[in-house]
């Protein structure tokens, strides 16, 4: 075999081999994902659990606070976040709507925290098994 034809055997190869992990990759993200959940935590218990997926029209719902004070969250399709706070700093709204999972939207006078998390169809709640 002339050394032309082993490398465009191995080119072959290697795009073939490329192209189905690609394929893999997007076939097992697209059949895992189940949505978006919002948790919303006040004084560190959950108090609603809101999808982002299943969000038709945008809405809003008031959380009050133990100490008296409000905050009004906003539901989009995909995003949430707290439209209004009677919190001094309203450090809160300037959050604006978050959509991803990284970093959680806090209020901190109003002991008030949502999360987002990716729903899949193999979490069972256990991350880890140790014996």
């Amino acid at each position: 075999m002339s050394p032309k034809k082993k490398s465009m055997l191995l080119f072959l190869v290697v795009a073939l081999l490329l192209v189905l992990s690609l394929v893999a990759v997007f076939f097992l993200n697209s059949h895992n994902e189940q949505g978006e959940i919002a948790r919303i935590y006040q004084d560190g218990k959950l108090i609603r659990e809101v999808s982002l997926t299943d969000v038709a029209s945008p809405y809003e719902f008031q959380v009050e606070a133990s100490d008296g004070g409000y905050n009004l969250i906003r539901v989009e399709k995909g995003a949430i976040g707290i439209k209004d706070a009677d919190c001094p700093d309203k450090i809160c709204q300037q959050r604006g709507m978050v959509s991803d999972t990284g970093y959680p939207v806090t209020c901190l006078p109003h002991k008030l925290v949502i999360q987002i998390e990716r729903l899949t169809a193999a979490s069972n709640g256990i991350d880890a098994v140790v014996q």
